[in-house]
């Protein structure tokens, strides 16, 4: 029998973690592997309706639960219905379908059956083409397995206070045994805790009660979902440092999202409030024997909130194996503010630990979402004459037809360009051309200034769709400039004068020239490829033997050649990398970048990128400055790139790539300037008639003085500079 006490709110504003090493709070899905074979050869409906094609019963006797994985599926093409695999549990008649699309989303495996025995069977029109089942082996539940209070039991207090509850937005995640919840981002997507990424397979909606030895029961097919692999992104870097993000495919039964079907999500706070009373819930699928049937099952307690540090939650609520990935919520507001990682009550500590909403690398991938996170926009923008890596610093504009798209259905007239020059992004509405078509105009801007700039229209459902997608978080960039001359460039293919040394006890991962290793070899925060798609890029040491390539116990500082930045308006650009988010002593170190005006002697930061953030997460960010706003304008200008392991030691890795000098043109030529100096006069005169007649070949751009590009001087050009004499 459950005995419950009351537990009263506590305001503790600090409290150290736990003596002992917290733990991770899983319970795996006790399963073995069983060799069975089928093998259907190639069969065809021969009747004149539609039926199976083949039939089989997979059996493992005494086995309390069946997943089956196939080696290899065709289902035959068919001009009518499509051909499905149809797979029913004899035990309680749960049936699920797959056809080619869903079972590659399901990576040739089925959902998780109860009982020892699943019926398999091709169902098939009369004029399908052949279809194949072979599958080698079957996953089940040992015989006689049960629950136990598995993982780590952290209960704060003398009993365990959880009780069963339904909350539609938590998951059970097999087979690792841990928790997740939806959120209400784009595609409302799932959040679970780092360390059980590997295990996230299926996520399990309205578990029902496990059987009376603790065994879990399975809820239908219609209730399980496929994680997305490729959606998945995951940090296991101890406590506020373990988060998951990912997605699920729609449902094979109802072709449902799991939001669709749940109809609910939890609000993600941005940063967990500062500790101030409030009551935290935790519901999740921990173990329990208390009794057997509630074992990871979902169950919910309240309690403190104690501590919030750094990136680190601490709170006195009961959980058990299992809850690992449950939300840490917020009572007060039902936001969530967290996911719980770790064990603590009964571990060394008096609570639970878990990693705040404001980890800047799960900030950064719920900015970043990849595979079915990514949003599916209601509308699609088009540009017909491109998007400018210049604009006209008297003023330019960027035609953009916009079109719905995934069902969403474009309102005329909502065109909206929105631009930034370094401060807040100004809004300006887009002046029409016909419906749904647009002319975003940009106002005179300085000349060598960074402009930030992203569109965005409405649907007829009132929704605001940007472009890019993630907009303000991405954005289009160019610069206001007349012309743009590349003054040095360097993709690193050879060797231009760049000088690499290693400081303050540097022991590895001084910077070095070479091809990036592939992330399918090494991946450890480094890039698995260059920026530029040259091949070759500056980066902290490339061990492929030990991918042990990151900085080591001081700093490494790569400096460029001396470069001329007289000419123009010059500009330094660049492609970096950093990352320094793994789990030894992450987001305490950084990657500087610094510029002289004399020849290295001395050195203004031009940025600095970390500790924290999401660039310091890895990636290729792609950066400019305009060089006059940091130093005066010298034929001795450098730049350079500081890397540091500072103490204690922390995995660091750095990459540099595409590197230009640019000088950008903020002259705008008028009519009849031939000579380019910005003014029309005697020597655009003199130009003229220097140079009367054809043009010689190759023609155009064979001589300056022909200023309509009909291959001739003439008198268009003299009554041009006539008309414009400055």
């Amino acid at each position: 029998m459950r005995f419950h006490t009351a537990i009263g709110v506590v305001m503790v504003t600090s409290l150290a973690l736990p003596a002992a090493p917290a733990t991770a709070q899983t319970s795996p899905l006790e399963q073995m592997e069983v060799p069975f074979h089928v093998d259907s050869g190639l069969v065809v409906n021969s009747t004149a309706n539609r039926v199976a094609a083949y039939s089989t019963v997979v059996r493992v006797p005494d086995a309390t639960w069946l997943r089956l994985q196939f080696d290899q599926v065709v289902l035959g093409e068919s001009p009518g219905e499509p051909t499905v695999l149809r797979l029913t549990a004899r035990a309680d008649g749960a049936v699920q379908h797959h056809t080619t699309v869903t079972l590659g989303q399901w990576g040739n495996t089925s959902a998780y059956f109860n009982g020892d025995a699943v019926e398999l069977e091709i169902i098939a029109d009369p004029q399908a083409e052949p279809s194949l089942v072979l599958m080698s082996h079957v996953l089940a539940g040992p015989p006689g397995a049960g629950g136990n209070d598995g993982g780590i039991a952290s209960i704060c207090g003398p009993t365990d206070d959880r009780m069963p509850s339904s909350d539609p937005r938590a998951c059970r995640a097999a087979p690792v045994g841990c928790t997740a919840w939806m959120i209400s981002d784009f595609s409302n997507c799932f959040i679970s805790a780092g360390h059980c990424a590997g295990g996230l397979s299926v996520m399990q909606f309205n578990v029902p009660l496990s059987n009376s030895n603790g065994s879990w029961n399975l809820p239908g097919p219609e209730d399980q979902y496929a994680v997305d692999a490729t959606s998945l992104q995951a940090v296991n870097g101890g406590i506020g440092n373990d988060w998951a993000y990912f997605g699920c495919f729609p449902n094979t039964e109802t072709g449902l999202t799991a939001f669709e079907a749940q109809g609910m999500a939890f609000d993600l706070a941005a940063s967990p409030p500062p500790v101030g009373g409030q009551t935290i819930r935790i519901t999740g699928y921990g173990t329990d024997s208390s009794p057997n049937e509630w074992n990871q099952i979902q169950q919910t307690h309240t309690g403190p909130y104690v501590t919030f540090s750094g990136t680190q939650l601490q709170y006195a609520v009961d959980t058990t194996g299992g809850n690992s990935g449950s939300p840490v919520i917020n009572d007060d507001t039902g936001e969530a503010i967290g996911v719980h990682t770790h064990a603590g009550c009964g571990q060394g500590g008096g609570a639970n630990n878990g990693t705040g909403s404001n980890n800047s690398g799960l900030q950064s991938a719920l900015a970043n979402p990849e595979g079915v996170c990514l949003p599916a926009p209601g509308l699609g923008f088009d540009f017909p004459d491109g998007i400018p890596m210049l604009l006209d610093p008297d003023g330019d504009s960027i035609r953009v037809e916009v079109s719905g798209i995934n069902g969403g259905d474009a309102e005329s007239g909502t065109g909206m360009l929105h631009y930034s020059t370094g401060g807040a992004f100004i809004e300006i509405p887009m002046q029409v051309v016909s419906p749904n078509v647009y002319d975003a105009v940009f106002p005179a801007i300085d000349c060598g200034t960074l402009v930030a700039f992203y569109f965005s229209a409405e649907t007829t459902d009132a929704e605001v769709i940007t472009n890019p997608l993630l907009a303000p978080d991405q954005t289009y960039n160019a610069v206001a400039a007349a012309s743009q001359t590349v003054v040095f460039a360097d993709d690193f293919e050879t060797q231009q004068g760049w000088g690499s040394v290693g400081i303050n006890g540097l022991t590895d991962g001084r910077w070095e020239r070479g091809t990036p290793i592939a992330n399918s070899i090494c991946d450890r925060g480094n890039p698995g490829a260059d920026a530029d798609g040259s091949g070759q890029c500056y980066l902290t040491d490339n061990d492929s033997t030990s991918c042990n390539s990151d900085v080591d116990d001081g700093a490494t500082i790569l400096t460029s050649p001396t470069l001329d930045a007289t000419l123009g308006t010059p500009l330094i650009s660049y492609w970096r990398w950093f990352h320094n988010s793994f789990a030894d002593n992450p987001y305490q170190d950084t990657m500087v970048v610094e510029v002289s005006d004399d020849f290295g002697v001395n050195w203004v930061e031009l940025e600095t990128v970390g500790p924290t953030g999401p660039q310091a997460d890895g990636g290729w960010y792609h950066k400019s400055f305009r060089i006059e706003d940091f130093v005066s304008l010298t034929d001795g200008f450098r730049v350079r790139f500081i890397v540091e392991d500072a103490d204690p030691g922390s995995v660091v890795e750095a990459a540099v790539d595409g590197v230009q000098l640019l000088a950008l043109g903020c002259q705008t030529n008028p009519p009849g300037d031939v000579d380019g100096d910005g003014i029309v006069g005697i020597l655009d005169f003199l130009a003229v008639l220097g140079n009367w007649g054809p043009c010689p070949e190759p023609c155009p751009p064979s001589c300056a003085a022909d200023l309509d590009d009909d291959c001739q001087v003439g008198i268009f050009e003299f009554l041009l500079v006539l008309g414009n004499w400055d």
